[in-house]
């Protein structure tokens, strides 16, 4: 009798992390430690496998996500490694809706930053099983119990540590598994434990020594004792059987902990704190067993709930590769032939090369043409995978954020929305016969980064990008030179404002025109109010008005086009409610229209309405950032000067350890260059981010 052979546990984790916390030298030291790499890759060194384009080597920042796959100790890794920069946000959110488990990064010495908090809260709304890395243990100033306490109470996680470190002096000496009462020394070389890629390493029980039989302090042996406790008391919370051997006296096996603890880190009523360094062996291949250990494999984790459009039900999949194939286009990219892929995330079922299946919400039959396993910039080709695994393919027809689906089922899962860009360019290629390559360009680098928007003047061929901050457009624009050769000319960035009606007006008119040889004469009573908390235009009908439908309409497009130019500088008005308190149709009839009586209506919605916008007048808004600054205490003064004299508003400044952190807020546009002028100031050694937090006026700052 055949035996059919066991699916493969899978993990898909996601690194996330603030810029500069190590996230891309923790996948590299976990790529090492898995056996895939020789040596760990260096992010100064510009030999990383994730952080691959040129540009990224050269900043020392990822700047779009990279996927590696490997196997160790049997399981199937999908690691996603993901931009820590603010203007990169919307390869995280995408990245997010994919994975079954996060490794959160912080650094020992930062502890919580700005970006931290918004990576945290996205995995909750994505409902992800997560855990904190606190790297850069071996950093002086680094605080493992102070980073853990800022999880706890700046981001609201219910933490627990399953590991501490011990010191010897000042100098982090040893990693504490508290699960297993063992202790690891810190900066061991494991090159002789490392198997070679699929291969299972030697245990690290070898390597580790019993917790009564290791070099600790007295400090450190106390601490241990302490959080052991916690780790007992919380995994008693989730089995009863836990309790009783508890107050038995009974021993606890590191099985009966884990045990009790997984399902709970799985509903993120537990978030593990882990503590280790980037270039430590010992703390990733910790980190390796603690995701293999309390993170799901996609199989228990289940499918999303998607919506059936047969019947607008909502559909739940049993994520299994037996199961009616689905999956979600997560992104696209491009090879390194320029060959369009799509990455997918196979929810249900099992993907064959060659097979068809349907491209949903278009509703178009696609062929599967290749299929690949990702490993950073390179591509290894398979010819199957099965639910829960992250692919490549190259499809017939491919639309990021779509749904992929066995022909008989039309179903979608929830997409991702582009977020609206925050500052805009103006370029030119440097001559007319490189036009047409840097269209090429800015088509493949819209197609892989939603968050980039292109745009070209038919009249006057100017071509304008838009995107989430000035280092986005100034990567597009070195991407251009160094990739394609093309050195472009570039106007300032801008940054698009809106405006708001300054008060409520309200007009009653007539409008009188000659339409198609006939004279028309159309009444019309609105009264317009700006909407302070919203940013949506709405049109609404009095009770009691006769209006059809068409008429309706009319006045709706009349309505959106009035709006999209406001009287003071030109911007959007936003956030206006227009209310139709009468109306006098052309002939005197509100149901009957023509094509004729309808352009009448259009025509006299535009001049009454921007008659009214005018008596309302309007104000200019412009994009507020949150801008967070760290510096070292040396180049404190200078850097707080520096955001002062560009109308910051400081919010809070924090002390972490010899490093200063500055929250304030400012206009977008008076932050321009501000990220070169920090380099400056503090010898290149401040780090500056800022992210969009709402419209408001300048005048306040």
């Amino acid at each position: 009798m055949n035996m059919q052979a066991a699916p493969i546990s899978i993990r898909n984790i996601g690194i996330l992390a603030h810029i500069d916390a190590g996230k891309t030298s923790i996948t590299e030291r976990v790529l090492h430690v898995a056996g895939v790499r020789e040596k760990a890759g260096n992010v100064d060194e510009g030999t990383t496998a994730t952080d691959y384009l040129t540009i990224e080597r050269q900043h020392g920042i990822t700047i779009k996500t990279a996927a590696v796959r490997f196997i160790h100790k049997g399981v199937r890794f999908h690691l996603l490694d993901t931009p820590g920069h603010v203007d990169f946000s919307a390869e995280v959110d995408r990245v997010l809706r994919v994975l079954d488990g996060a490794v959160i990064v912080l650094c020992a010495v930062s502890g919580v930053q700005v970006r931290t908090g918004f990576i945290a809260s996205g995995c909750r709304a994505h409902k992800i099983p997560r855990m904190y890395f606190i790297n850069k243990m071996d950093r002086r100033g680094a605080d493992f119990f102070a980073a853990v306490q800022e999880i706890a109470g700046e981001l609201g996680e219910s933490v627990l540590p399953l590991q501490v470190p011990t010191f010897e002096g000042h100098q982090w000496n040893g990693i504490a598994d508290l699960v297993n009462l063992r202790w690891f020394p810190a900066m061991l070389d494991m090159s002789e434990n490392i198997a070679q890629a699929g291969e299972s390493p030697a245990s690290l029980d070898s390597i580790g020594l019993p917790i009564d039989q290791a070099p600790i302090s007295e400090k450190s042996q106390r601490q241990i004792e302490q959080y052991r406790e916690k780790i007992l008391d919380r995994a008693s919370m989730y089995d009863d059987r836990l309790t009783e051997m508890i107050v038995n006296g009974q021993q606890i096996s590191p099985a009966h902990i884990r045990d009790a603890l997984r399902p709970a880190i799985q509903r993120q009523d537990i978030m593990p704190a882990l503590c280790g360094s980037s270039f430590s062996d010992i703390s990733t291949a910790l980190l390796l067993d603690a995701v293999i250990d309390y993170f799901p494999d996609p199989l228990e984790r289940g499918c999303p709930p998607a919506k059936d459009l047969k019947n607008g039900s909502e559909l739940n999949l049993p994520a299994a590769p037996d199961a009616p194939f689905s999956a979600y286009i997560f992104k696209s990219v491009l090879s390194q032939n320029l060959e369009p892929l799509g990455w997918l995330r196979i929810w249900s079922g099992t993907i064959r090369e060659g097979m068809k299946v349907m491209a949903m919400p278009a509703r178009k039959h696609v062929q599967i043409q290749r299929l690949y396993g990702v490993n950073g910039a390179d591509v290894e080709h398979i010819e199957s995978a099965v639910a829960g695994e992250i692919v490549g393919a190259r499809l017939s027809f491919m639309e990021a954020g779509g749904t992929l689906c066995a022909a008989n089922l039309q179903i979608v899962y929830e997409s991702f929305k582009n977020p609206e860009p925050l500052v805009f360019m103006v370029i030119e290629p440097s001559s007319q016969a490189e036009l047409p390559q840097l269209r090429e360009a800015l088509k493949h680098f819209s197609m892989e980064d939603v968050s980039l928007s292109v745009s070209e003047e038919k009249d006057t061929g100017r071509i304008t990008i838009a995107g989430q901050g000035e280092l986005h457009l100034d990567i597009i624009r070195e991407r251009l030179k160094k990739e394609y050769g093309l050195r472009v000319r570039a106007g300032n960035p801008q940054v698009p404002k809106i405006e708001r009606l300054k008060k409520a007006a309200r007009l009653a008119d007539q409008f009188v025109g000659d339409f198609g040889g006939e004279r028309l004469a159309v009444g019309l009573g609105v009264f317009l109010e700006n909407e302070k908390d919203n940013n949506a235009n709405s049109l609404h009908v009095a009770s009691g008005i006769r209006l059809s439908a068409n008429y309706e309409a009319c006045i709706l497009r009349a309505m959106e086009t009035v709006l999209a130019v406001g009287p003071c500088e030109g911007w959007p008005i936003v956030g206006t409610k227009v209310i139709v308190e009468s109306f006098m149709p052309p002939g005197g009839a509100a149901g009957s229209t023509d094509k004729r009586s309808e352009t009448a209506v259009e025509a006299a919605a535009s001049s009454i309405l921007r008659k009214a916008v005018n008596l309302a007048g309007t104000v200019v808004f412009v994009p507020i950032v949150q801008v967070s600054v760290e510096v070292p205490d040396d180049w404190f003064g200078s850097a707080l000067a520096s955001l002062q004299a560009r109308g910051a508003r400081i919010e809070a400044v924090e002390d972490t350890g010899g490093v200063k952190s500055i929250v304030a807020y400012a206009p977008m546009e008076n932050l321009f260059g501000y990220a070169t002028s920090l380099r400056s100031i503090t010898e290149g050694r401040g780090v500056y981010q800022a992210k969009f937090d709402h419209y408001g006026s300048a005048r306040e700052y």
